[in-house]
């Protein structure tokens, strides 16, 4: 097989697998809305989803991960803007920058993976378990981008790196909480209105943190 049949083929894999992937999660988010993750097996998604109990184990370990299947277009555009970030300006901009990009893609839960992600949000407030993992994978990526950042400063001081990781995605943790709950409530918000909110309180508070510093 030719080296330019297999560049073909592996982009169809890749395209195959996230297409696996997203059709388990549906499943799982099906059943999970319908019956609660306790009530649900890992078989009856695997049966939902037309794959076997030992495919669904090959992509995921558990059921809850199962339901929390990152859209790989915008992660692929996340991975691209951190890519490009400026490592002598300030992170914490591009960070944020980063982030409205990836709120602005959920359209508010209009779009796909904005639906996809109200769904999940939803579900979290009911299933602790469904909670705890999420924050899991979230502990998992800010690492992640921990070490980007590291390596994009040439820095040593990975401290520096972990507290703006830590402050940009807790605030839009509880943009995201506040905008689902919110739309629970029967009284909608904008996410990105939210986040712009939680982002300002953000500031706000480091702001007066260091007038503080400064009268002492």
């Amino acid at each position: 097989m030719s080296n330019d049949h297999g560049e073909e083929l592996t982009p169809l894999r890749d395209r195959r697998r996230a297409q696996t992937e997203q059709e388990i999660a549906e499943a799982a988010l099906t059943l999970f809305e319908k019956q609660g993750i306790d009530g649900t097996t890992v078989d009856e998604i695997a049966r939902l989803a037309g794959v076997s109990p030992r495919t669904f184990f090959r992509y995921f370990a558990t059921k809850e991960r199962a339901a929390l299947v990152p859209h790989r277009d915008l992660e692929n555009r996340v991975e691209e803007m951190v890519s490009t970030m400026q490592p002598d300006e300030p992170l914490l901009p591009q960070l944020e920058a980063v982030w409205t990009e990836v709120l602005q893609a959920f359209d508010n839960g209009r779009s796909e993976p904005g639906r996809q992600l109200l769904r999940v949000r939803r579900l979290m407030r009911a299933e602790p378990a469904l909670r705890s993992t999420a924050l899991s994978l979230d502990e998992e990526r800010l690492q992640a981008l921990v070490a980007r950042l590291t390596a994009l400063t040439g820095s040593a001081d990975e401290l520096a790196a972990r507290v703006l990781v830590e402050n940009a995605g807790a605030t839009v943790r509880v943009a995201l909480d506040t905008w689902a709950e919110a739309i629970e409530a029967g009284r909608p918000v904008d996410l990105l209105q939210t986040y712009r909110r939680c982002r300002a309180v953000m500031h706000d508070a480091v702001s007066a943190q260091r007038v503080g510093q400064l009268s002492r």
